[in-house]
């Protein structure tokens, strides 16, 4: 009986240089690829650093503005309050002349 034993001590490089200048070719390609890979990994998280920034920029401006436009509207409610109150007064003080 015969046992088959599987020993694996190459890595990828050693593998693909077995095969000469194509296994050469091959890997520098891969290299290039990871590389490009690598690159486009980095600059997605740069991108998404930027729109996480921008979105916390523009959550703080509307909330600024809610707040301002709250304020203009409390003050307009108390103004047309006091016409309401002022036209009622001469509406009676007029009725009783």
């Amino acid at each position: 009986m015969y046992l088959l034993q599987i020993v694996t001590t190459h890595s990828t490089k050693d593998y693909l240089l077995q095969y000469g200048v194509l296994g050469l070719v091959a890997f520098i390609l891969g290299y290039f690829a990871w590389m490009q890979h690598q690159r486009l990994v980095k600059k997605n998280d740069e991108l998404e650093a930027k729109v996480d920034k921008l979105q916390e920029e523009m959550m703080a401006l509307l909330v600024e503005e809610r707040d301002r436009l709250s304020e203009l509207i409390r003050e307009n409610t108390q103004a047309l309050s006091e016409l309401q109150k002022t036209i009622l007064k001469y509406i009676v003080k007029g009725s009783k002349d």
